[in-house]
């Protein structure tokens, strides 16, 4: 790696309390700029009254120091130089497990030797200070167009709570429209500015990969529920989230490591410590293996399946999907097949291919793909797919079903997988994987009893 820049620079931020605007400055060595904005004011909803400039500042401090990821890969460099507060030992501390983490499958995907990066230097001695503040009981839920948050919604529609939907991006777009169209249910969108000059600098430099925005959202949604005054951020994170992709520098690599317990926990203690106690974050799903959340969708919300995707691929760049006739899905990525063989286990195969457009299993140029997320060949997707057993399980209740047992897919399971099991172990992982595990998650005990009641 050559080392073109040493220093990377918090430059500063700063909060315009008319336009709701929040404004961000970044730098290589004091040579290249970026400047983001993040819009907060959503007039379709009320926000908090006499709000106080000190509470939001104190989280926008925190906000400033995880964005600056999508600039800061362009080119990792030794330093993080802070200009705008002090950072203490804990901080540093948090902030350095988080980035290592967070960044380890770029780290990986570039064979970047991770030892020398991430030393953090105060470059000033203001020190902010924690403000509590009082919140409503109104829930908050982040929506994508994926069966997860559906279902978190739909959940939580059945409990009777008042709650609002959530959309971060730098676009709003049809799906996330349909969506919220379906639940019934209003959505608060904030939009992201990357700095202009971004695309530009990525196509003349060295570095980039795909980095799990979660943890982003994670804390813009710490300013959005005292800005509206909503209590509990819910998200949609399964219990298949906490499982590893590879090994690198002896550390576990996880392609979705901010959706992973370890994290959420991790931000519950900090943003206890040094935002707010009153604001609860977690997922609402975390005690469900994939599998068992494709099984609650594919019985209940049939509204949803034509508008609905799990398909980075088409969306990396926002495009006018109407231009693209409602086709939400590649077809060709690891998060395409792994879904549709998911939802085949609980669907007709009428109405899989109604969603697909085509039959996944019969498509040679997915082999590998298919051997991967079997682990027939030993290598976990990059992607945010889940654990081989809920595969072999998916794909032992859709031979058991008879539908796509003439394809060639279904062929490599029986030879490899299916002939090597027995009746036990399918049952032994039916048992735990289609079963709620209640173990290492933050849901409020009232959430977790109607939870068990919907069992």
């Amino acid at each position: 790696m050559i080392n073109k820049y040493k220093n990377f620079y918090f430059e500063e931020f700063s909060f315009d309390l008319n336009s709701k605007t929040a404004l961000f400055k970044y730098s290589f060595d004091k040579e290249v700029f970026f400047e983001e904005k993040i819009y907060f004011l959503d007039n379709n909803f009320k926000l908090r009254e006499n709000l106080d400039i000190n509470i939001i500042n104190n989280i926008l401090f925190s906000i400033s120091i995880v964005i600056w990821i999508s600039y800061y890969k362009i080119f990792p460099c030794q330093n993080l130089v802070v200009n705008t507060w002090f950072l203490d030992e804990k901080q540093i501390e948090f902030f350095k497990k988080f980035y290592i983490n967070w960044l380890w499958e770029f780290l990986f995907r570039n064979n970047i030797n991770p030892s020398w990066l991430f030393n953090f230097v105060n470059n000033s001695k203001k020190i902010y200070k924690k403000i509590e503040f009082k919140t409503s009981e109104k829930y908050i839920v982040p929506v994508w167009w994926w069966k997860d948050s559906i279902v978190s919604i739909e959940l939580l529609k059945s409990f009777n709570k008042e709650f609002d939907l959530f959309t971060f991006s730098s676009n709003d777009n049809l799906l996330y429209e349909n969506t919220t169209k379906n639940s019934g249910k209003n959505r608060l969108f904030i939009k992201r500015e990357l700095s202009k000059n971004i695309l530009e600098v990525i196509k003349n430099w060295w570095y980039n990969w795909h980095v799990p925005i979660t943890w982003i959202i994670a804390f813009v949604l710490e300013l959005i529920s005292y800005l509206y005054d909503y209590k509990y951020i819910v998200l949609s994170n399964e219990l298949s989230a906490n499982f590893w992709n590879t090994n690198f520098f002896w550390v576990e690599v996880n392609h979705q490591w901010s959706k992973w317990y370890e994290f959420e926990k991790s931000f519950w203690d900090y943003i206890k410590d040094n935002i707010s106690s009153e604001v609860k974050y977690f997922s609402l799903l975390r005690p469900m293996y994939e599998l068992k959340i494709a099984q609650i969708f594919a019985k209940v919300w049939k509204k949803y399946f034509n508008n609905f995707s799990s398909c980075n691929t088409n969306f990396k760049i926002f495009k006018d999907l109407e231009n693209k006739k409602n086709n939400y899905w590649c077809n060709s990525c690891p998060k395409c097949l792994f879904v549709f063989i998911i939802l085949s286990a609980f669907l007709e195969k009428k109405e899989i291919i109604n969603i697909f457009k085509e039959n996944l299993f019969e498509k040679k140029e997915l082999l590998n793909l298919f051997e991967e997320l079997v682990w027939i060949s030993w290598i976990k997707p990059f992607e945010c797919v889940w654990t081989n057993k809920e595969v072999i399980l998916a794909l032992k209740m859709i031979y058991d079903k008879k539908e796509f047992n003439d394809t060639f897919m279904l062929d490599i399971f029986k030879k490899e997988v299916l002939s090597k099991m027995t009746r036990n172990d399918f049952i032994l992982l039916e048992n735990e994987i289609l079963t709620l595990n209640l173990e290492n998650n933050l849901i409020p005990k009232d959430l977790i009893e109607l939870i068990k009641d919907y069992e």
